[in-house]
Protein backbone atom coordinates (compact mmCIF):
# COMPACT_ATOMS: atom_id res chain seq x y z
CA UNK A 1 0.00 0.00 0.00
CA UNK A 2 1.43 3.07 -1.03
CA UNK A 3 0.83 6.15 2.12
CA UNK A 4 2.65 8.84 -0.38
CA UNK A 5 1.31 12.30 0.12
CA UNK A 6 3.67 13.61 -2.36
CA UNK A 7 1.44 15.44 -5.51
CA UNK A 8 2.94 15.81 -8.98
CA UNK A 9 1.98 19.19 -10.48
CA UNK A 10 3.51 19.75 -13.98
CA UNK A 11 4.07 23.00 -14.58
CA UNK A 12 5.58 24.61 -18.43
CA UNK A 13 4.77 21.84 -19.95
CA UNK A 14 6.30 21.61 -24.00
CA UNK A 15 3.29 21.19 -26.47
CA UNK A 16 3.93 18.81 -29.50
CA UNK A 17 1.02 17.80 -31.85
CA UNK A 18 1.10 14.90 -34.10
CA UNK A 19 -2.01 14.35 -36.85
CA UNK A 20 -2.15 11.97 -39.44
CA UNK A 21 -2.59 12.98 -42.84
CA UNK A 22 -2.00 10.41 -45.66
CA UNK A 23 -3.93 12.22 -48.44
CA UNK A 24 -0.70 14.20 -49.87
CA UNK A 25 2.31 11.53 -49.78
CA UNK A 26 2.57 12.24 -53.91
CA UNK A 27 3.60 15.67 -52.91
CA UNK A 28 7.21 14.01 -52.64
CA UNK A 29 7.42 13.47 -56.68
CA UNK A 30 6.98 17.29 -56.39
CA UNK A 31 9.79 17.57 -54.00
CA UNK A 32 11.92 15.32 -56.31
CA UNK A 33 10.77 17.46 -59.40
CA UNK A 34 11.79 20.76 -57.66
CA UNK A 35 15.54 19.11 -56.83
CA UNK A 36 15.85 18.39 -60.64
CA UNK A 37 15.26 22.40 -61.43
CA UNK A 38 17.77 23.36 -58.39
CA UNK A 39 20.28 21.19 -57.87
CA UNK A 40 22.15 22.77 -55.08
CA UNK A 41 19.12 23.84 -53.24
CA UNK A 42 19.28 26.28 -50.10
CA UNK A 43 22.61 26.02 -48.30
CA UNK A 44 23.23 27.16 -44.42
CA UNK A 45 20.63 25.70 -42.98
CA UNK A 46 20.48 22.55 -40.76
CA UNK A 47 20.49 19.98 -43.21
CA UNK A 48 23.88 18.29 -43.26
CA UNK A 49 24.41 16.38 -46.48
CA UNK A 50 20.62 16.94 -47.81
CA UNK A 51 18.81 19.25 -49.94
CA UNK A 52 17.21 22.12 -48.84
CA UNK A 53 14.27 24.28 -51.30
CA UNK A 54 13.52 27.81 -51.03
CA UNK A 55 10.99 28.37 -48.63
CA UNK A 56 8.49 29.48 -50.66
CA UNK A 57 6.36 25.94 -51.70
CA UNK A 58 3.33 27.79 -49.67
CA UNK A 59 2.71 29.94 -52.76
CA UNK A 60 2.44 27.00 -55.05
CA UNK A 61 -0.90 25.91 -56.03
CA UNK A 62 0.27 22.15 -55.59
CA UNK A 63 0.50 22.67 -52.15
CA UNK A 64 -2.81 24.50 -51.36
CA UNK A 65 -4.59 21.58 -49.65
CA UNK A 66 -1.84 20.51 -47.98
CA UNK A 67 -1.39 24.32 -46.65
CA UNK A 68 -5.81 23.72 -45.49
CA UNK A 69 -5.12 20.87 -43.64
CA UNK A 70 -2.14 22.60 -41.64
CA UNK A 71 -4.26 25.93 -41.28
CA UNK A 72 -7.12 23.13 -40.07
CA UNK A 73 -4.78 21.41 -37.17
CA UNK A 74 -2.84 24.32 -36.51
CA UNK A 75 -6.41 25.91 -35.02
CA UNK A 76 -6.79 22.88 -33.45
CA UNK A 77 -3.56 23.12 -31.61
CA UNK A 78 -4.13 26.73 -30.84
CA UNK A 79 -7.10 25.77 -29.02
CA UNK A 80 -4.84 23.99 -27.07
CA UNK A 81 -2.66 26.39 -26.37
CA UNK A 82 -5.46 29.12 -25.41
CA UNK A 83 -4.80 31.65 -28.19
CA UNK A 84 -7.44 33.80 -28.50
CA UNK A 85 -10.14 33.62 -31.09
CA UNK A 86 -9.47 36.08 -33.40
CA UNK A 87 -5.75 35.43 -33.93
CA UNK A 88 -5.44 32.45 -36.52
CA UNK A 89 -2.00 30.78 -38.23
CA UNK A 90 -0.41 32.11 -41.21
CA UNK A 91 2.32 30.25 -43.15
CA UNK A 92 6.08 32.43 -43.02
CA UNK A 93 7.62 29.86 -45.06
CA UNK A 94 7.71 26.22 -46.27
CA UNK A 95 10.23 24.06 -47.69
CA UNK A 96 11.05 21.10 -48.84
CA UNK A 97 14.19 18.60 -47.76
CA UNK A 98 15.76 15.36 -49.37
CA UNK A 99 17.71 13.75 -46.76
CA UNK A 100 19.82 11.17 -48.99
CA UNK A 101 21.64 8.41 -47.16
CA UNK A 102 24.48 9.50 -44.72
CA UNK A 103 23.11 12.94 -43.78
CA UNK A 104 20.84 14.42 -41.26
CA UNK A 105 19.99 17.55 -39.39
CA UNK A 106 22.61 19.27 -37.28
CA UNK A 107 20.77 20.82 -33.85
CA UNK A 108 18.83 24.03 -34.41
CA UNK A 109 15.41 26.28 -33.52
CA UNK A 110 13.35 28.37 -35.59
CA UNK A 111 13.42 32.01 -34.21
CA UNK A 112 10.89 34.61 -34.82
CA UNK A 113 8.00 32.24 -35.45
CA UNK A 114 5.24 30.57 -32.65
CA UNK A 115 4.87 27.23 -34.40
CA UNK A 116 6.75 25.22 -36.24
CA UNK A 117 6.38 21.54 -38.48
CA UNK A 118 7.07 18.67 -40.08
CA UNK A 119 5.05 16.37 -42.89
CA UNK A 120 6.33 13.28 -43.64
CA UNK A 121 6.31 12.23 -47.09
CA UNK A 122 8.91 9.46 -47.04
CA UNK A 123 10.33 7.77 -44.38
CA UNK A 124 12.64 4.30 -44.95
CA UNK A 125 12.93 2.14 -41.71
CA UNK A 126 15.84 3.56 -40.08
CA UNK A 127 16.23 6.96 -41.72
CA UNK A 128 16.33 9.02 -39.00
CA UNK A 129 14.14 10.39 -36.29
CA UNK A 130 14.05 13.54 -34.96
CA UNK A 131 15.39 14.39 -31.26
CA UNK A 132 13.33 17.42 -29.51
CA UNK A 133 16.49 18.80 -26.28
CA UNK A 134 14.96 20.06 -23.33
CA UNK A 135 14.34 23.52 -23.86
CA UNK A 136 15.16 23.90 -20.11
CA UNK A 137 18.61 24.97 -20.49
CA UNK A 138 19.57 24.51 -16.33
CA UNK A 139 18.24 21.19 -16.16
CA UNK A 140 21.47 19.19 -17.30
CA UNK A 141 23.41 21.67 -15.33
CA UNK A 142 23.42 18.40 -11.79
CA UNK A 143 21.40 16.24 -13.24
CA UNK A 144 21.79 13.01 -11.50
CA UNK A 145 21.79 9.43 -13.10
CA UNK A 146 18.36 8.59 -14.05
CA UNK A 147 16.87 4.80 -13.82
CA UNK A 148 17.16 2.71 -16.95
CA UNK A 149 13.15 3.11 -17.92
CA UNK A 150 12.52 6.75 -16.78
CA UNK A 151 9.44 9.12 -17.16
CA UNK A 152 9.81 10.95 -20.89
CA UNK A 153 8.83 13.98 -18.71
CA UNK A 154 11.95 14.03 -16.65
CA UNK A 155 14.19 13.01 -19.66
CA UNK A 156 16.70 15.72 -21.44
CA UNK A 157 16.24 14.42 -25.15
CA UNK A 158 12.66 12.99 -26.58
CA UNK A 159 13.08 10.62 -29.73
CA UNK A 160 9.85 10.84 -31.88
CA UNK A 161 9.79 8.46 -34.50
CA UNK A 162 8.41 9.56 -37.53
CA UNK A 163 5.64 7.23 -40.05
CA UNK A 164 4.51 8.28 -43.88
CA UNK A 165 1.83 10.70 -43.82
CA UNK A 166 2.53 12.10 -40.21
CA UNK A 167 2.07 16.18 -39.66
CA UNK A 168 4.07 17.39 -36.45
CA UNK A 169 3.57 20.42 -35.13
CA UNK A 170 5.85 21.78 -32.03
CA UNK A 171 6.79 24.61 -30.58
CA UNK A 172 9.33 27.10 -32.63
CA UNK A 173 11.78 27.54 -29.56
CA UNK A 174 12.04 23.72 -29.17
CA UNK A 175 15.73 22.99 -30.39
CA UNK A 176 15.53 19.76 -32.50
CA UNK A 177 17.92 17.43 -34.96
CA UNK A 178 17.56 14.57 -37.30
CA UNK A 179 19.28 11.62 -37.28
CA UNK A 180 21.90 10.26 -39.41
CA UNK A 181 19.91 8.45 -42.38
CA UNK A 182 21.28 4.81 -42.52
CA UNK A 183 18.66 3.91 -44.49
CA UNK A 184 19.11 3.07 -48.50
CA UNK A 185 16.82 5.69 -49.80
CA UNK A 186 15.83 8.76 -49.12
CA UNK A 187 13.78 10.43 -46.69
CA UNK A 188 11.58 13.29 -47.53
CA UNK A 189 9.62 16.10 -45.65
CA UNK A 190 8.05 19.31 -46.14
CA UNK A 191 8.80 21.62 -43.08
CA UNK A 192 7.14 25.10 -42.14
CA UNK A 193 6.74 27.82 -40.17
CA UNK A 194 4.26 29.62 -38.22
CA UNK A 195 3.08 32.13 -37.31
CA UNK A 196 0.07 34.28 -35.20
CA UNK A 197 -2.22 37.08 -37.42
CA UNK A 198 -4.90 38.72 -36.42
CA UNK A 199 -8.43 37.59 -38.10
Amino acid sequence: MNDSKLNLHSFFITPVFSFPLEGYLHLKDEIIEFKKEDQIGVKGRSTNGGWHSKDNLHTHPSFSELKSEIFNFADEAFVHLGVQQHYSPEITGMWGIINPPGSSNRLHNHPYNFLSGVYYLQVPDDSGQIIFHDPKLQAEVLSPPKVENHSIHVAHRVNFKPQNGTLLLFPSYLNHEVEENNSQDDRIVVSFNINFTRR
